[in-house]
């Protein structure tokens, strides 16, 4: 499989941020400044949005710009992206080895916990 292209890598962290922050297409021109309509389109994945309007983005999702482009292991690629539950926050983090083994170990214990509550 190819690598995604940073418009792919863009366009689906834009999408998993606004369902994790509940927000919409409206909520999210309103916060930006950026028109409906572009908005749609970026959505879309047809706009091709500037530098600015990036920056207009991601002041309005609460994120630094180039977590836009970060790639994301694990569930985010597979399937669609899910509204994070009230008191849970994704972080993404450079770390040593055993602290990264660590980090992942509890959100492995966390999806298997937050699973098991869907499921009740």
């Amino acid at each position: 499989m190819a690598n995604p292209s940073y418009l792919e890598i863009f366009h689906k962290n834009l999408c998993r941020l606004m369902i994790e922050r509940d927000i919409n297409k409206a909520e999210l021109s309103r916060r930006s400044g950026v028109s409906y309509a572009f908005v749609c389109d970026i959505v879309r994945g047809v706009g091709n949005p500037s530098v600015k309007i990036l920056e207009s983005l991601a002041t309005a999702l609460k994120i630094e710009l180039p977590q836009f482009f970060e790639e994301q292991d694990g569930e985010t690629w597979i399937g669609e992206p899910k509204k994070i539950p009230e008191g849970y926050e994704r972080i993404t983090a450079v770390l040593p080895k055993f602290d990264a083994y660590l980090v992942k170990r509890k959100a492995a214990e966390t999806q298997k916990k937050l699973s098991t509550k869907k499921r009740r």
